[in-house]
């Protein structure tokens, strides 16, 4: 091959664009996003209302805490693994189990309605959990719905007794 061919030979390769890297498929499908974005905003939202519990439920209102903070730490987790963004695309909603700024202020000013929307939290989010162990597809995300669900099961079996 004459010189000038092979120089416009190997000008020709270098200009020409480089595949497109292989597209990473995610273990997430849409339920688990969506379990993970609606579940932030479900713990986030119960934590204020649990400052104000009456006296029969301050001991299991402080536990709950805890087990809130530590789930929100998971799931921030999951979020940052599947690449969401930190928004609450909540914001606002009225759902069963989420406490509105509405539902706050009814439990600020009568704290035994604390009872009530906490029952109507643990049943809410452990639908939630069992949606996802029957509908989503990463592993890890499932693991973490499957002890959710169990502890909102015993969470409401001891609420039950309170």
């Amino acid at each position: 091959m004459p010189w000038g061919v092979s120089a416009l030979v190997l000008l020709t390769a270098c200009a020409a664009p480089a595949p497109p890297p292989p597209q990473q498929v995610s273990p997430f499908n849409a339920t688990d996003t969506a379990w993970v974005q609606l579940m932030i905003p479900m713990n986030e939202q119960l934590l204020p209302a649990l400052e104000v519990a009456p006296p029969a439920l301050s001991g299991f209102a402080a536990e709950l805490r805890a087990s809130h903070e530590n789930e929100l730490v998971h799931l921030r987790q999951l979020r940052d693994r599947a690449g969401l963004p930190d928004t609450n695309l909540h914001a606002g909603h009225q759902m069963p189990g989420l406490v509105s700024e509405a539902d706050l202020l009814v439990i600020r000013a009568d704290p035994s309605a604390l009872a009530g929307k906490l029952h109507e939290h643990l049943e809410q989010t452990a639908k939630l959990a069992r949606s996802e162990l029957e509908n989503g597809t990463d592993a890890a995300t499932k693991e973490f719905a499957a002890s959710v669900e169990s502890s909102r099961r015993d969470q409401l079996s001891r609420l039950g007794q309170g």
